[in-house]
């Protein structure tokens, strides 16, 4: 295998209309919007990072066209007197477009995204408002809670149908999401590694958290063209498209099929990782599949990001950071609409799990399901939802502990439902064999003589996991204040409270090292609030 170091992936343009108008950052490829601080709202401490990895991997080839932080943050630029401000700076002023922050759904299908600063009085923005699309933005991405709903009576044609006026792709949840850094960075990455548009947020998300239910809209002239567009979109196209029907895909959690753990069952040891070699990683996929040209792996690109992806036919193959791999074995069969049920869906995925495994102990985690829906633009016909894949988790054992860190550690199998495997996600990692035994476990000198060993011990969960809340809770308030609003009033004020059912210990892996950990959800906001978070709270037992 030849590797070809380039300064940058390939790039997600639409190359079709070449030339010097589209290389005039005026006429806009892209901007974003990330608040952390509100006019409104509770402060969060991820959203300028996530926005920001989002724009990484594009700046490589156009400059942004803004990039409006907290104040600067307003209702003008979502409204459709100003959306193209300039030519330059808006909603509308850009091809694909990020907003990053708090975000709610109201009762009626209106979306509330609170913003930074008052503008004309108002601080938030609100989808009954907006009209965008009829100039230039055709993806849009709400990396915020409830932005893109479709269950308990809920829709994207209800939400966005009167807004959207040309725009092909709107992206978000059906859940509350987590405050977390890695959306727009794992969006691209899962792209590079040959996903579609749709399959890229839908797996970003689920690295971060299997517990929230990420969504993808499209938009079409008919049924067909809209859910052709998740099927296969990864360009991004200046042409509007008439949103005479909508499709969309979500992501659900069906079922847990391990109870967690909730003590470390032994002594706490570190478990060294076999470093990685990802050109041996692709080629032991390429042998797992069977079938796969080798003419295909004598050239492999690899960019500064560190994917290596390749492809024949509807076949692909890739391997980007964190062990991250990914395959593509073929399409689903769309005409079978009959659901998988649980005790088969399993069955047909372990054959698949353990050939991949390269030897790692293997657990089932548990079952979601990727469902879809459609509906005409003007609401006079909705469908009924219905599965497309079943995907099964499975979950790495070292030493009989899981590894609990979000995308790491897993095989998930997806199958349509035929009961065929089409796609896989594979994070395993292969141990050296060796462990030691951590620092701060080791008992100190006595002084008096000599004692009988004491026995390592990992810290109590709940002990770690209080201290590391008090931290996350200091770190909030300092991230909250302002002049007007000391550290000490934004601390008492701050609620978090835990998410019931999400306490888990066993094996975070960090570089080449496995170490014992706790880790559990929490929820941030006052209760009666309509804009709340989650974060991840997580404690070292033992390092």
């Amino acid at each position: 295998m030849r590797m070809i170091y380039t300064d940058h992936g390939p790039s997600p343009l639409d190359s079709g209309k070449p030339g010097a108008a589209d290389r005039d950052s005026a006429l806009g490829w892209w901007g974003a919007f990330s608040i952390e601080k509100f006019a409104n709202a509770s402060s969060l401490s991820r959203t300028h990072e996530d926005a920001g990895g989002w724009l990484a991997y594009l700046e490589q080839f156009q400059p942004r066209n803004f990039w409006f932080q907290d104040s600067a943050v307003q209702v003008w630029a979502y409204e459709e007197a100003f959306d193209n401000w300039q030519d330059r700076f808006g909603l509308d002023a850009v091809t694909a477009v990020y907003h990053s922050g708090h975000g709610t759904m109201r009762d009626n299908g209106q979306f509330v995204a609170p913003l930074g600063a008052a503008w004309d009085g108002r601080t938030d923005a609100e989808s009954q408002r907006m009209a965008f699309g009829n100039e230039r933005v055709n993806y849009v991405f709400w990396s915020t809670c409830l932005s893109l709903r479709v269950l308990d009576g809920h829709s994207p044609v209800r939400t966005w149908a009167s807004p959207n006026l040309g725009s092909r792709m709107i992206f978000g949840f059906e859940t509350t999401s987590i405050d977390n850094p890695d959306y727009g960075r794992f969006f691209w990455e899962k792209w590079r590694a040959g996903q579609t548009f749709c399959e890229a947020w839908l797996n970003a998300s689920w690295d971060i958290y299997h517990g929230q239910a990420p969504s993808v809209a499209t938009t079409g002239a008919t049924q067909a063209e809209a859910v052709a567009r998740l099927d296969s979109e990864r360009t991004l196209y200046r042409d509007h498209v008439p949103d005479s029907w909508y499709a969309w895909r979500w992501y659900n959690a069906r079922e847990s099929l391990r109870e967690q753990l909730t003590v470390f069952p032994q002594e706490p040891r570190t478990v060294q990782l076999v470093p990685r070699d990802p050109g041996a990683e692709l080629t032991r996929l390429a042998e797992h599949i069977g079938d796969f040209p080798a003419a295909a792996l004598q050239e492999v690109p690899v960019e500064q990001q560190g994917v290596l992806s390749v492809s024949s036919g509807d076949r692909c193959l890739s391997t980007a950071p964190r062990a991250a791999r990914w395959v593509r074995l073929g399409e689903s069969n769309h005409r079978n609409t009959r659901q998988l049920a649980t005790a088969e869906a399993v069955e047909r995925a372990q054959e698949f799990a353990r050939r991949h495994a390269d030897g790692a102990e293997l657990v089932v985690d548990g079952v979601h399901d990727l469902w879809q829906n459609s509906g005409a633009g003007d609401g006079s016909q909705l469908g009924e939802p219905v599965s497309v894949q079943t995907h099964v988790t499975f979950r790495q054992l070292l030493d009989g502990v899981p590894v609990i860190t979000p995308g790491r550690g897993e095989i998930r199998v997806a199958l349509d439902n035929d009961g065929t495997v089409v796609q896989a996600h594979l994070s395993t990692r292969e141990s050296t064999g060796s462990t030691r035994t951590p620092s701060s476990v080791v008992a100190p000198p006595s002084g008096q003589g000599r004692q009988a060993a004491r026995a390592p011990r990992a810290q109590d969960p709940a002990d770690g996991l209080a201290a590391a809340q008090r931290r996350l809770a200091a770190e909030l308030a300092v991230a909250g204040s302002d002049e007007e609003r000391p550290v000490a009033d934004v601390q008492r004020e701050l609620e978090i409270r835990d998410v019931p059912g999400t306490l888990r210990v066993g094996y975070e892996i960090k570089g080449n090292e496995a170490f014992p950990a706790a880790r559990k959800l929490v929820e941030i906001g006052r209760a009666d609030s309509e804009f709340v978070t989650r974060r991840w709270v997580v404690a070292p037992l033992a390092r």
